[in-house]
């Protein structure tokens, strides 16, 4: 049994630092536009509601085509902020302000997104230390006392994810890292559609990367909590190419998992391959159910 795992999301909760993101991104407009931190907080937040009560209208863009929808990922929905400050869309009063305040301070939307998550990530680490969900070392153990096969497959760096590893004192030996994976990076793929239609949602399906590196590692399972960066080349896979048909898509379910993943259509979700998992700690056993079919 051969497990792809995704990494931010799944062994850390990544709310805590992207907030402190989010909350370096209102400083630096603060200090450029003179806004009280109240207002640009205010407006922050109603971006946000936006988002929730519009979830296909607003995303994580990669060439200016949404990579995912902007409340799927924590971080991603910090660059939908900057995106959405950037368009004008929703429109403040205060909207022609804080875009010259982006260009005075990074050139444009996403290179103030890139170094404010750059800069607070780095920030954020320098006070707080322990990053590995609590289960972490209980589930490593776990996999490997099972004799399942784990590579982690993230757009983070090798050197993060061993080091956060290290600092928590958990082994991460017979188990393989990939970084860099780019599961975000939309390009030109022939073999697949443009996108996925998944409930209600078009996702892109575009990902040629993250493709290449499933069409190598030939995973039984593959586990994430962004669906559209993680789960759905896997599913389109699982659910159209006769080689792929035993794969398993598992969604670690977080408090910011968007409503439209499921549904409330659990039946159908299932037969289409994924399976909602409550947190890490259901994956052992998710695995050895799966191993017994």
């Amino acid at each position: 049994m051969h497990l792809v795992s995704d990494f931010d999301g799944v062994w850390t909760d990544p709310r805590a630092e992207a907030d402190a993101i989010r909350d370096l991104m209102e400083s630096r407009l603060v200090e450029v536009t003179d806004l009280s931190q109240e207002r640009v907080k205010t407006i922050f937040s109603e971006i946000e509601q936006k988002f929730i009560d519009n979830p296909f209208n607003y995303g994580w863009l990669f060439e200016g085509s949404i990579t995912a929808y902007a409340m799927e990922d924590m971080y991603g929905r910090n660059h939908a902020i900057a995106i959405a400050i950037w368009e004008s869309r929703p429109s403040f009063e205060e909207s022609a302000l804080l875009r010259e305040a982006i260009v005075k301070i990074s050139g444009d939307a996403e290179r103030f997104a890139d170094a404010c998550f750059r800069d607070g990530r780095s920030k954020y680490r320098e006070t707080n230390k322990s990053f590995l969900v609590s289960q972490s070392a209980e589930v490593i153990s776990q996999l490997r006392e099972r004799g399942y096969q784990m590579t982690i497959v993230s757009n983070s760096k090798v050197t993060h994810i061993l080091d956060l590893f290290d600092a928590a004192e958990v082994s991460l030996d017979g188990f393989e890292v990939i970084g860099g994976a780019r599961k975000f990076n939309l390009g030109f793929t022939p073999s697949i559609p443009e996108t996925l239609q998944w409930q209600s949602a078009q996702v892109s399906l575009q990902r040629p990367h993250y493709l290449e590196l499933l069409e190598r590692l030939k995973p039984d399972a593959v586990i994430g909590d962004v669906f559209s960066l993680d789960l759905s080349v896997p599913l389109y896979l699982r659910n159209n190419r006769s080689n792929w048909r035993h794969l398993r898509a598992g969604l670690i379910k977080q408090p910011y998992t968007p409503t439209w993943v499921v549904n409330g259509n659990a039946a159908l979700v299932a037969e289409l391959g994924l399976d909602v998992l409550a947190d890490l700690t259901a994956v052992p056993n998710w695995l050895d159910r799966l191993a017994l079919k």
